[in-house]
């Protein structure tokens, strides 16, 4: 990547590089431009300008806001282009996989109540196959038919009552889990189609949906060039390459507090997904329980709590969207075996019966950095570029001395000090001094001839 201009102008913020670079630049040295790129180099980066990235954002799947940056400066027209084209495929699948959109696959599908084969886009068939894949490895936790339980315990579209509603009985979950169950569900690929065991049976692919749409916009930046992007649709993100500030990409995880919004800590990206599942957001209260958003599609009930928050990390955001709700479901034991099993990157915090929360994380989770590698330079790099560039520095002032017999230009950097073996200052040599400079100088020759005169 090519580090921004600097100049002494935009440097007008850190002032001692500034007058450095200023009071460098009337010299003629070469020891002056070494010393003054390197200060703009180092400016560079300590300094990286987060404006080096453009980033575009919009929304989606109703309310859903997306975000999407790329590790360069767009021009108007690659920006049109960008947020043009990002914002047709997430229309696009959105057209398909609906459940609010009257003639979307998903849509047709559900208001149908035939057991015969309904064709749909293949694009929709190949997303319902991997569900169902994962619906499989996960023991069914993870299931899109799971909408009308949803419903019944009135979250998602159907939350609209008020907390103290009822919740539905033991009766009616047993009769909804009768049209509940991925089992009762056939995909094919050629022709697409899908088919229902039971003519009630609903699709919903909203779990599943987010992370596929990261994959798909992520796959539009690549085909534009941008081979370093970061993408976030709700809270499922995809990096690809590197920040423009030459160090990877990060995303913040947050804490699963119910009343507040706190960072627990950020991860690096680098051609990886991570999707997060969890229950401090949406739940409802009835007489003295809570009820967590998520339904266990096995049993009809709301998961039991145990699970605050489901980080997941794999290459594919779709297949990690869907896993960190399984996790939800599957608690912390079973889902770190099927972690290990199908070498997904885990980070669960669990809550006990006090309230109090434990992270547990397997080791193929992006390990979390300190805050101070998250931004700034990395002052050991800049320690070991001083010590080089100084004595590059030093170096061309006695090239130019010794062997082109010019004197030294420029600021003499404190040289006035330190007289040589003939008790006389360097800067006795310089051919154009500042007003600092012949102060030094007059100090400098003050305080030789008063120990002379002690002597």
């Amino acid at each position: 990547m090519v580090p921004p201009r600097v100049d002494a102008r935009s440097l007008s913020s850190y002032l001692p590089y500034h007058r450095t670079i200023r009071g460098l630049s009337r010299g003629r040295s070469l020891s002056s431009w070494v010393l003054a790129v390197w200060l703009c180099g180092i400016s560079s980066i300590a300094w990286a300008d987060e404006g080096q990235a453009t980033k575009i954002e919009g929304q989606c799947f109703g309310p859903i806001r997306y975000f999407v940056t790329v590790g360069r400066v767009l021009s108007d027209l690659e920006r049109e282009s960008l947020q043009s084209q990002v914002q047709q495929r997430l229309d696009d699948i959105n057209r398909k996989m609906s459940t609010y959109i009257s003639d979307s696959d998903v849509t047709r599908f559900n208001r149908s109540d035939s057991t015969d084969w309904v064709p749909v886009d293949q694009e929709t068939a190949r997303v319902v196959e991997l569900a169902l894949r994962i619906s499989q490895q996960s023991e069914g936790a993870f299931d899109i038919t799971v909408g009308p339980l949803v419903a019944a315990w009135k979250f998602g579209a159907a939350n609209t009552e008020n907390e103290d509603s009822q919740v539905p009985t033991s009766e009616e979950i047993q009769q909804l889990l009768e049209r509940v169950g991925y089992a009762k569900l056939e995909v094919r690929l050629d022709p697409p189609a899908l088919r229902k065991k039971v003519p009630s049976l609903e699709l919903d692919l909203s779990a599943i949906a987010k992370g596929y749409a990261v994959d798909e916009v992520a796959k539009v930046a690549k085909r534009l060039g941008y081979e370093n992007h970061f993408v976030e649709v709700g809270e499922e993100v995809r990096a690809a390459g590197q920040h423009p500030a030459g160090r990877k990409w990060f995303c913040g995880i947050e804490k699963p507090l119910e009343m507040e919004r706190a960072l627990e800590f950020k991860v690096p990206l680098e051609n990886i997904s991570i999707a997060t599942s969890g229950d401090y957001r949406q739940f409802r209260i009835v007489g003295e329980r809570r009820y967590a958003h998520t339904i266990d599609p096995r049993t009809g009930y709301p998961t039991d709590g145990q699970v605050a928050l489901a980080s997941v990390a794999t290459a594919d955001c779709s297949v990690a969207d869907a896993w960190a709700t399984a996790a939800m479901v599957l608690g912390p034991d079973t889902m770190q075996s099927l972690a290990r099993e199908y070498r997904l990157g885990l980070h669960l915090v669990t809550r006990d019966a006090s309230g109090s929360l434990q992270a547990i994380r397997n080791e193929r989770y992006p390990k979390p950095v300190a805050e101070a590698q998250v931004a700034g330079p990395n002052w050991v790099v800049m320690v070991g570029a001083t010590v080089v560039a100084f004595g590059l520095a030093l170096a061309g002032m006695s090239i130019g001395v010794m062997f082109k017999r010019k004197p030294i230009a420029g600021s003499c950097g404190g040289l006035a000090n330190m007289p040589n073996q003939d008790n006389r200052s360097p800067c006795e040599l310089c051919s154009n001094p500042s007003q600092e400079c012949r102060e030094l100088g007059r100090g400098a020759k003050s305080a030789r001839e008063a120990a002379e005169h002690t002597q």
